[in-house]
């Protein structure tokens, strides 16, 4: 195997470890990862990057996951990868916006001001179908990143089997008008429920069975989204996800300063606590990701910035 290669797929094994919190279920990664792998042989994050390694283009990011009472300004997960995917998208030359509901904007542009990103965000309303269809149109390239999709009922279902759909925007229409016109889409997620998991829909559905929650769902649908993406990227926490098409992108650049670091995703945590993101994992707003505390989550960012140095580092004679 080339060095770049094995370094791509070190990213890809690295973000799917099992750490998420214990309130989550385990062994979802490791499903996700074989299954993701049947369908799509090869690196996740580097079919991303390569996708995105690209001449300029419009990138549209959609993330966001607000529930009313529970997480009124949203979960940290989703939004502070986005952030970080999209400083580097501009730095490389695309034109990024944000799209995400009303109730979670906020956060995220209180993210981006802190860091001095120009991008704009995109509020949404429930239910503008027209809207996303002239957003799917005018876009080069769709994004994912964990993002609810719809269930075969077209239905948005959290992980526990309580739909959302009653109060966040439904992207379906708009990634479809994107994969119809042949532009490309990716799909960054967790847990089986978000787009781009239509592409393992059919091996997670047989797979994981009882965290569909198929009968427990009001329209008989289960939980896992039929959506798909050209390239469906899963992670241990969608941040993580977004920090290694990152990384994948250092690396196909010969860019190693593009990688997120550890101590920047540790401030990125820091600052979502600030700025009222919770921990989707615990359901407070606390320093962790999907339970994963950040010490951990900010070492494996880390790492992936390790892995891209030593895949880019020339030969050198140990003298003995």
């Amino acid at each position: 195997m080339k060095k770049a290669e094995i370094a791509l797929s070190n990213i890809d094994y690295l973000q799917t470890l099992e750490l998420q919190g214990a309130a989550l279920p385990y062994g979802v990664k490791a499903i996700l990862f074989e299954a993701t792998q049947k369908v799509q042989p090869g690196s996740m994050v580097g079919a991303a990057a390569k996708i995105l390694d690209c001449d300029p283009a419009k990138v549209g990011i959609f993330t966001g996951a607000q529930v009313p009472e529970k997480m009124p300004l949203g979960e940290n997960d989703g939004p502070l990868g986005s952030v970080v995917l999209a400083d580097v998208l501009r730095q490389i030359g695309h034109s990024v916006r944000i799209y995400t509901d009303n109730a979670a904007a906020k956060p995220i542009e209180q993210l981006l001001s802190w860091k001095g990103i120009e991008v704009e965000v995109v509020h949404l309303q429930r239910g503008d179908e027209n809207t996303l269809v002239d957003i799917g149109q005018d876009i080069d390239i769709a994004i994912a990143v964990e993002r609810l999709g719809g269930n075969p009922n077209g239905v948005l279902y959290g992980a526990t089997g309580v739909s959302r759909s009653d109060f966040r925007c439904n992207f379906d229409t708009l990634f479809k008008t994107v994969s119809n016109l042949g532009k490309k889409t990716i799909g960054i997620a967790d847990g089986g429920n978000e787009i781009g998991c239509g592409k393992v829909h059919a091996l997670i559905s047989e797979k994981m069975a009882s965290l569909n929650f198929s009968e427990q769902t009001p329209c008989g649908g289960g939980v896992f989204s039929v959506v798909p993406t050209d390239v469906l990227v899963v992670a241990t926490t969608s941040n993580l996800g977004c920090a290694g098409v990152v990384a994948a992108l250092a690396l196909l650049r010969g860019q190693p300063e593009l990688c997120h670091t550890a101590s920047n995703e540790r401030q990125y945590i820091d600052k979502g606590v600030e700025f009222g993101l919770t921990d989707g994992g615990t359901g407070r707003v606390t320093n962790a990701v999907d339970g994963v505390v950040a010490e951990d989550h900010a070492a494996l960012v880390g790492l992936m910035a390790s892995i891209v140095k030593r895949a880019l580092a020339k030969p050198e004679e140990r003298g003995f």
